[in-house]
């Protein structure tokens, strides 16, 4: 236990990501291996696991570490609301313009059309709050508890490229599972997307930290346009343009702050 104590001291970020995939890989590999029939039993519980798994590792590195005092201020980061209000106006704004945008130029370059009726619009409200539950999980270790320790090292144009390449990395069973939406998406693809979320993820932070209910509510909304998409069927034709605005908007912030620090 002391070496392992001894480990966390020097690398709490590198504990972090071991702990966080080891979590999260132990319920998503089953449940890949099941949906291929190599697996006997499916759970709600690996689900857990998977989802949860940055959260878990960032308590279990921040008590190993005898920091129980910064294990209730990562929970309570995720009720600070205060922030810019150009923050909640670019969060809501962005999703709104690509839930509007995407599924036209989809159409535009193929013949996917978007079967809205099949959308339970009625039940949009909730499937909100239902996202920012399960995303919240993320954000307490990803934004919490691993970015602000990378910040203090590391370049925000390095972070978004080592945060962004193990957020994918960290997929790799969702993208292998062929019940999971992800399944039918080209890696490089999505590869792309993760980074330029991790570096629209990095700006939000800079405004808003220590807070994380503005980089919740930023994921749970992407989470949400994803499902709109997906009932609506058109979520594999409008992949190219999500991907498409946020590489723009990652390559925006990148030219106008510079790569050293997302901010002013």
């Amino acid at each position: 236990m002391w070496q392992y104590r001894a480990i966390l001291s020097r690398r709490p970020v590198a504990g972090f990501y071991v702990l966080a995939f080891a979590i999260s890989w132990s319920g998503w590999i089953p449940q890949a291996l099941y949906a291929r029939g190599m697996f006997p039993i499916d759970s709600p519980f690996f689900n857990l696991l998977g989802g949860g798994g940055p959260t878990l590792a960032a308590v279990i590195v921040l008590l190993a570490r005898g920091e129980a005092d910064a294990v209730r201020r990562l929970f309570g980061a995720v009720l600070r609301l205060r922030a810019p209000w150009w923050c909640y106006a670019f969060v809501v704004g962005f999703w709104v313009a690509v839930a509007v945008a995407a599924p036209g130029i989809a159409a535009r370059f193929g013949p996917a059309a978007p079967a809205l009726h099949r959308v339970a619009w009625g039940a949009l409200p909730l499937t909100v709050v239902a996202l920012a539950l399960s995303s919240v999980w993320e954000e307490i270790g990803w934004r919490g508890f691993a970015l602000p320790r990378l910040q203090a090292t590391c370049s925000d144009g390095s972070i978004t490229v080592i945060m962004g390449l193990l957020w994918s990395l960290w997929h790799v069973p969702l993208l292998l599972n062929p019940a999971s939406p992800m399944a039918g998406l080209p890696w490089y693809g999505q590869t792309l997307f993760w980074l330029s979320m991790t570096a629209i993820y990095t700006w939000l932070y800079r405004h808003t930290a220590p807070g994380l209910f503005v980089v919740t509510l930023f994921h749970a909304l992407s989470n949400t346009v994803a499902w709109i998409f997906l009932e609506a069927g058109i979520f594999g034709p409008t992949h190219l343009p999500v991907v498409g605005a946020t590489t723009l908007v990652a390559l925006v912030i990148v030219l106008v702050y510079g790569p050293r620090r997302f901010a002013r």
